[in-house]
């Protein structure tokens, strides 16, 4: 989401930094006794380290991208009516919070000394350690962070599966996958590819997330209009995600902004919400369905917190997802492919 609730936003010349706090440290793998620290090996980012730095508090604390000052959301309750700009529009139905599901949860990362959170969920993978969110989320520019997924965090029970830290590799830097042109175009003409996998490492007891909480199946090249949609994110500082469920149409922007997007009318869709997923063909038995889109895309969500944008999920996702799985080297910041 943009503008009047802005749903993740990072600027494409900030990073998402690695926290250089003591209660931040991560676990040294090769420390050698003698050698200083800058002859080490880079140290490593693992769940007892992601444990000890991200507490229930600071969690709790941690606010969506950007923290910045906004107007009145656009679903603030109207003096005259009482009904939100959704309901007053007649274009959508309302939202509510709800106790979560176990694949979906929110993805913690650092930026200078602040803590914050965007909406991610896993996805079936060959591996059992995939999770998708936006692209203007993960958007680090150097790819290196103290990043962890939690999976259904409630301010009740803050982390009830565990934590899961994003994996990194021996520079040190996070396991992320977006596609090179979302960064070397920004958010405005990248807005197609606004999305971003990442590879977890596993749990404290070595288990992978998938096999704890289970995950949701990425479908692409599926259209625009799906008729029933469950849209989940986690907005703002609620103690509890929303859910909310409606069908989908197809939006192509007249700004100038490239591409088409799925649109989706759900009250309340606040900041925090980016990165979380449209289910179809979802099972309430289940608790699991389709992944056909993630809130994301055209201005970062959108400008209103009650409708939400999605990119198209075609080859091009699929392209990067299939990437995620078999670990190729993920693009970085200014540097172009071969």
């Amino acid at each position: 989401m943009a503008a009047g609730a802005i749903a993740g936003l990072v600027s494409t010349s900030g990073a998402v930094e690695t926290a250089s706090a003591a209660d931040a440290r991560p676990v040294s793998s090769s420390a050698t006794p003698g050698r200083s620290p800058s002859a080490q090996e880079p140290q490593r980012w693992t769940a007892e380290a992601a444990q000890r730095f991200w507490t229930d508090r600071r969690m709790a604390e941690a606010k969506p991208f950007p923290d910045v000052q906004r107007p009145a959301p656009a679903d603030a309750p109207s003096p005259d009516t009482g009904r939100s700009l959704s309901q007053r529009a007649g274009i959508g139905p309302g939202s509510s919070h709800f106790g979560g599901l176990p694949m979906i949860g929110r993805m913690y990362m650092r930026r200078g000394s602040g803590s914050y959170f965007c909406t991610a969920s896993v996805i079936n993978s060959r591996h059992h350690n995939v999770v998708l969110t936006a692209g203007h989320c993960m958007d680090s520019r150097a790819g290196t962070g103290s990043m962890a997924f939690v999976p259904q965090w409630t301010a009740a029970e803050p982390r009830p599966h565990g934590i899961f830290p994003v994996a990194t590799d021996s520079r040190g830097r996070s396991q992320v996958w977006l596609d090179q042109r979302y960064y070397d175009r920004g958010h405005t003409k990248g807005a197609p590819w606004d999305v971003a996998f990442a590879r977890l490492g596993a749990r404290s007891d070595g288990k992978q997330v998938q096999d704890v909480v289970g995950g949701n199946t990425l479908v692409t090249g599926r259209g625009y209009a799906f008729p029933k949609v469950r849209l989940i994110g986690y907005p703002n500082t609620d103690r509890q995600p929303l859910t909310c469920t409606n069908s989908t149409t197809r939006f192509t922007p007249t700004d100038g902004a490239p591409g088409s997007y799925l649109r989706i009318a759900c009250n309340d869709y606040r900041s925090g919400t980016s990165g979380g997923p449209f289910l179809a063909n979802f099972n309430t038995h289940t608790g699991k369905g389709d992944v056909v889109g993630s809130i994301g895309g055209w201005k970062t969500g959108g400008p209103t917190a009650d409708v939400s944008y999605s990119p198209y999920f075609g080859s091009d996702i699929r392209r990067l997802y299939d990437a995620a799985v078999a670990g190729s080297p993920p693009a970085r910041p200014g540097v172009l492919p071969r």
